[in-house]
């Protein structure tokens, strides 16, 4: 969102006013009656707010989704991770493992786990990061590897991203937008969310380890 508001405000001439946070934050200020336009957080929050008449249901839709992914410290070698058995011995092999202890990075992590029957073995050596990135962690030489969300891990310039986990293992985070039913100005709100469609914003989204719709 960081870049592509930008681009948003200099091609169409809008001002945006944006507001960061955990969709969980996000959702309780909107309860609260914090106003707004448009919100992007993940499905279930947003069908939530469509419930409660909040956000207008047929406005919502996927605008991207992400998966996790492993990273090492800058210039390590890059361990094999390119099928389940390879992702397995990583993770084994490793004296830690840095991962994220909340969110949906941290759930899809532990699914992972226990797809793969490693739980236990690596939990005794993961060390779990409650806010923040693991990325950080390995950067610091604390921990030899990193498990978060690909945009988490590629943010962290002491690292280097090994990929994403291989596609029998992989879980992701869907991004939702939605328009407000009490928007000032419903066909701005509609033009920033087909915006996330065009073939600029896309490519920015995949640059950020993300898919687009």
């Amino acid at each position: 969102m960081e870049e592509l508001a930008p681009q948003f405000e200099a091609r169409t001439g809008n001002h945006l006013v944006v507001t960061y946070d955990t969709s969980a934050v996000l959702k309780s200020q909107i309860e609260a009656g914090k106003p707004f336009d448009v919100v992007v957080l993940t499905p279930p929050l947003m069908t939530a707010l469509v419930q409660q008449g909040r956000v207008a249901g047929r406005s919502a839709t996927m605008l991207a989704r992400t998966g996790i992914g492993l990273a090492v410290k800058k210039g390590a070698p890059r361990p094999d991770i390119s099928s389940p058995e390879a992702l397995k011995h990583t993770l084994t092999s490793a004296g830690s493992v840095a991962y994220s202890a909340s969110g949906e990075s941290g759930r899809m992590f532990s699914s992972a786990l226990q797809k793969l029957g490693i739980t236990d073995a690596v939990t005794a050596k993961a060390k779990a990061v409650a806010n923040g990135r693991a990325g950080d962690v390995v950067a610091r030489g604390d921990a030899d590897l990193a498990v978060q969300s690909m945009p988490e891990l590629m943010s962290v310039s002491g690292v280097d991203v090994v990929g994403p986990f291989p596609a029998d293992l992989q879980s992701y985070a869907v991004l939702a937008g939605g328009i407000s039913t009490a928007a000032t100005d419903k066909a701005r709100a509609e033009a920033f969310l087909t915006f996330f469609e065009q073939p600029f914003a896309t490519a920015v989204i995949r640059q950020k380890g993300m898919e687009p719709s």
